[in-house]
């Protein structure tokens, strides 16, 4: 995700540097930092925000599907991963390589976690504040998103190959391959999970932007792709775990096994997941839920391997940073 901090989608995406080929990106490189990324929230949204993957004509997000139904149990994941962006704590850098915005035989699209940004997120002392309910808005910090930061490439930023692709009509489409997804939907730090069959799909590109946050329907960058059986054991669902925890601390004040005191949020997510009524959510059984089990679950086949399908989406403004290698 954003989970995106979402921290599924925080969400971070990392897409690396161009291969050679004669289908190879040409052109001058615009470097960008993101300054906004959606994940689904309400009904409709992980369909908005998917790519199709396995090639059946419609657009695959089944994490998307999880983060609206959570959504719906008061775990904000947009909150979290906005929180992330303006802070810098997930800090997403973009290169495209194009030899025009509306029509290009072969674009590149590389990403790169970023780091030691100028001027930094925040001033001394300043905090991201936020609202709470569905349409929250958080506010603060996010000085490095104003078009004309400076950044260094992480030193732990995967190096993908890149999503190449043509450029029609000003929408470019890119892919596959393998893109690093950068994900919270609670507090703590971004988890960082690896998608295959990965694509991209962004328009409203210029020198200076990609897409219009303030206006999410008229541009902005797609990245969809799928998540393992492996990194869902391994990673998604146990992140997973201390989210529900944190959202039993606060809706069953005082819970002990056999008296959970919950509020009817609380209640609804000890029913969804607590198999053993003990108030307490493992991730074994979040994966045995029937909720985990239906919104949890491989829906896509790519390259003959199961994952979860994931797409969010992200809006970008220029930044200055140096890629080893970079080459016209």
């Amino acid at each position: 995700m954003a989970f995106l901090r979402p921290s599924f989608f925080a969400a971070a995406f990392a897409l690396a540097a161009c291969g050679s080929s004669s289908n190879a990106p040409t052109g001058p490189h615009y470097h960008y930092v993101v300054n906004k990324v959606l994940v689904p929230t309400k009904t409709g949204d992980a369909q908005k925000y998917g790519l199709d993957l396995d090639g059946n004509g419609n657009p695959d997000n089944a994490l998307g599907n999880l983060l609206s139904a959570l959504a719906t149990q008061g775990i904000n994941a947009q909150v979290s991963i906005d929180q992330a962006v303006l802070d810098g704590s997930i800090t997403l850098l973009a290169d495209l390589q194009t030899t025009d915005f509306t029509n290009a035989g072969t674009a590149g699209i590389q990403m790169f976690l970023g780091s030691d940004a100028q001027p930094p997120a925040c001033n001394s002392g300043e905090m991201v504040t936020c609202g709470s309910g569905a349409d929250a808005t958080c506010t603060g910090c996010g000085h490095d998103l104003t078009g004309s930061a400076s950044f260094q490439i992480a030193p732990n930023s995967p190096m993908n190959a890149a999503l190449t692709g043509p450029i029609v009509g000003g929408t470019m489409k890119a892919g596959p391959g393998d893109v690093a997804l950068q994900i919270s939907i609670g507090a703590g730090a971004p988890v960082e999970v690896d998608l295959i069959g990965a694509r991209a799909q962004a328009s409203g590109l210029s020198a200076t932007a990609i897409g219009d946050p303030t206006n999410p329907d008229a541009g902005g960058m797609i990245i969809g792709g799928g998540i393992s059986q492996t990194e869902l054991d391994g990673t998604v669902i146990p992140a997973v775990v201390p989210i529900i925890a944190g959202v039993i601390a606060t809706h069953c004040p005082g819970a002990m096994p056999g008296a959970c005191n919950c509020d009817t949020t609380g209640n609804t997510v000890l029913g969804l997941f607590d198999a053993d009524h003990n108030c307490m959510v493992t991730a074994q059984e979040i994966t045995n839920s029937s909720f985990g089990m239906t919104l949890l679950a491989p829906d896509v086949t790519i390259d003959g391997m199961p994952a979860l399908s994931v797409g969010v989406k992200a809006f970008a403004v220029g930044a200055q940073f140096t890629v080893s290698g970079e080459s016209m």
